[in-house]
This record gives C-alpha cells, sequence and structure tokens, in this order.
C-alpha cells in the first residue's frame, strides 16, 4: 500500500513543482543547480554550490490541528501532546534578510514553512517582498483557513510571491473538518474566490495558485465537482493524491525496527543534503523535512534531534559545509558510512537510507477509512 501511494505521489511531483524551480530561472542559478546536481551525483562530501531550494520555517505555528500534524490532538498519543509551541516562535525579518542576502543569485526556490502555516507570520508579506527584491521565487502552502481583508489578499497578491498552494480536502463542512480539524471551508473558499479575482483584474501572472485536493475515502465524491469549480475560478493548477491517516509522529525514530544500512546505489540514495536544506526559525539548520518532525518541537525527544549548526551563530555556507553535514552525505552516500553512523546522526534509521519497518505505521486513505482518525 505504501509503494502505490508512493507512485502516485512522485508521479506527480514533477508536474506540481517543476514552476518554482524553472520560472524566472537565470545563468547564475542554473549554473548553481548543475553544480549541486554534480556534486550529488559524484558523492561529493563538500559542496561548493548553494542549496538549491531553502526552506525557511519563518514559524511553526498554526491555527488548526489537522490529524496528520504535529499540531493534531490527542488524548492517547503522548508524543503529539509533549509538542510545545509558543506565540514567540516567529523569525523576525532582520534574520530572514540576512538570509536572502546570502543565497540571492545561487538559490532557486524560497519555500516560507515547514510545520507551520507561514500565514500565521505578521510579516509574511514583507519577508516575500525581499525575497522577490532578491530575484527569488517564493513558495507557500497554507490552509488559507483565516478571515482575510480585502487589503491583506491585495497585499499578499503584491508581495512578490511566485507560487501558492491552498489545501482544500472536500468542499462540504461536514467532511473538509474530519481532517482539516478547525478550518472553516467556507472561508477557505472566499479567501480563494478573492484572490483569483484580484489577479484577473490586476491581470497578474503570479503568484501561480495550486488548489492540493488531498483525497480521503470521506471526500473523493466532491473531487470532479472541486476541479470544475476551482478551474472557472482561475486557478492554475488542480492536483489530487491520497492522504495519511497516520500522524507525523507515527514514523519518528523509535516508533519502528531499523534492520541497517540499504546497499550502495550507483547516486546516493537521498538528494536533500545536496540540494535543500531546512531553516527553522531560530537559525538551527536541518538536512530535510521528511524526517524526524515529531521531534522537531517535542519537549523531551528534541534533544535527541540534533541541528547541523545555527545560521544565527555563524553563516548558511558554514553550516552547509560544515564537518556535520559532510558527516550527512557520506552517510546517504555510502552503506558502510551508515552502518558505522550513530544514532547522534540526523539521518539514522531514515528509510531512504536504511532496511526498516516503518511501512508497517503507514495508513494511506487509498485503503483505510476516516475511522482510523477516530
Amino acid at each position: 500500500m505504501k509503494s502505490e501511494a508512493r507512485k502516485i505521489n512522485y508521479k506527480k511531483l514533477l508536474k506540481r513543482r517543476l514552476g518554482r524551480f524553472v520560472d524566472n530561472l537565470s545563468i547564475t542559478k542554473a549554473l548553481n543547480s548543475a553544480g549541486a546536481i554534480m556534486a550529488f551525483l559524484t558523492r561529493q562530501s563538500k559542496v561548493h554550490a548553494k542549496p538549491i531550494i531553502v526552506k525557511i520555517d519563518i514559524s511553526p505555528l498554526c491555527n488548526l490541528s489537522c490529524t496528520v500534524c504535529v499540531h493534531a490532538k490527542s488524548t492517547s498519543n503522548t508524543d503529539i501532546q509533549q509538542q510545545s509551541f509558543t506565540a514567540n516562535q516567529k523569525m523576525d525579518v532582520a534574520q530572514f534578510s540576512r538570509i536572502i542576502n546570502e543565497i540571492k543569485g545561487k538559490t532557486t526556490l524560497v519555500s516560507l514553512y515547514y510545520l507551520g502555516d507561514p500565514l500565521i507570520h505578521p510579516d509574511l508579506a514583507q519577508m516575500c517582498a525581499i525575497a522577490s527584491k532578491a530575484k527569488l521565487n517564493t513558495h507557500i502552502s497554507s490552509n488559507f483557513s483565516f478571515n482575510l481583508s480585502d487589503e491583506k489578499i491585495k497585499e499578499l497578491v503584491l508581495s512578490g510571491l511566485t507560487h501558492l498552494t491552498i489545501c482544500i480536502d472536500g468542499l462540504k463542512q461536514e467532511d473538509y473538518e474530519i481532517t482539516r480539524v478547525g478550518g472553516r471551508i467556507n472561508v477557505v473558499i472566499d479567501n480563494l474566490n478573492r484572490i483569483c479575482k484580484m489577479k484577473q483584474e490586476m491581470q497578474l501572472l503570479y503568484p501561480k495558485v495550486e488548489v492540493q485536493y488531498i483525497k480521503y475515502q470521506h471526500n473523493i465524491h466532491d473531487i470532479e465537482t472541486a476541479r470544475t469549480l476551482f478551474t472557472e475560478m482561475g486557478v492554475d493548477q488542480f492536483t489530487t493524491f491520497w492522504g495519511s491517516l497516520h500522524n507525523y509522529t507515527d514514523y519518528d525514530p523509535g516508533t519502528f525496527d531499523v534492520k541497517g544500512p540499504k546497499k550502495n546505489k550507483v547516486i546516493p540514495r537521498c538528494h536533500w543534503p545536496y540540494m535543500g536544506t531546512v531553516i527553522k526559525y531560530n537559525g538551527d539548520v536541518i538536512p530535510c523535512c521528511t524526517y524526524r518532525l515529531g521531534e522537531q518541537y517535542h519537549k523531551e525527544k528534541k534533544l535527541k534531534s540534533p541541528s547541523l549548526g545555527n545560521i544565527f551563530n555563524s553563516s548558511l555556507s558554514e553550516v552547509w559545509n560544515g564537518a556535520p553535514y559532510q558527516e550527512i552525505r557520506k552517510v546517504v552516500s555510502n552503506s558502510r558510512q551508515a552502518k558505522q553512523c550513530g544514532e547522534h546522526s540526523f539521518c539514522h534509521g531514515c528509510p531512504m537510507v536504511y532496511d526498516t519497518t516503518v511501512v508497517n505505521n503507514y495508513k494511506y486513505a487509498n485503503k483505510y477509512t476516516k475511522e482510523i482518525l477516530k
């Protein structure tokens, strides 16, 4: 079941994301991308190119409690209960500008979210404008369930934001709220309609708007209706794929067995340490956005998920080619190195690199029903 769901996701991955990297591409960005790809193909531990994508977690806060997320509510999952979020967990504009100044002209895409909703941040539009001035593509993904005034929407449309993904998992409130806990579908659709109209009235190409309709057994009956509705509104892309009924914390280290490293491939088993990086709101750098999600803001386990450095104490370049990052690249490139690395390594136990039983923890909606969410 895992493989089937993954095939569907990967099949649509290129279509969904290609524009974020191709739009506004310059010669220097193309050369930087080529350098990162070459370092990946040749298994270099030191990468002279800047990361192609920089994911900046401007705030981990969110207004919803979606079932898959670390913001979910649970009376039985102690790892969810141990998540710790406070109102001051926001990157400030000066810190953000410092990152942009270091990567401009090289990096292709800046993604302004990780575990939170970027619309939580009061300075989102200003940050998009800073990135836009540096000729960087910017992408955000939002539940869009916010009371946005026309002024706020206009501010976002004119901010320089290039790519906006809006998650709409159902057209009826009783369906939508099963997974988007706390969200209001009428507010989301109204916001979407106004942003599309504003783009059309101003004859703007950006931001390109993608509606992401994640499929569950309780909402698949409305897919074609949704496709027609949003296409007529003027969205640029309508994407569907099967959703998850497990929680992020269900595949953190300790929830599955690690059998040992996978055999070497012709190329490294993971591209993230060569082509992308994640910067948390406090400057801590981690190598990807797909592993150890439940540990990042866990009151106890965050100590077991060490960063590779902090760019507010040094620089992204220093962290990017520091000893911890170089060790990560060796781990994903060489099974012998993966076998020798201890649990101190961020990538230890990652199913991209190791044979594990994590597949037993996955529950995808193309097989399971909403009953598993209870």
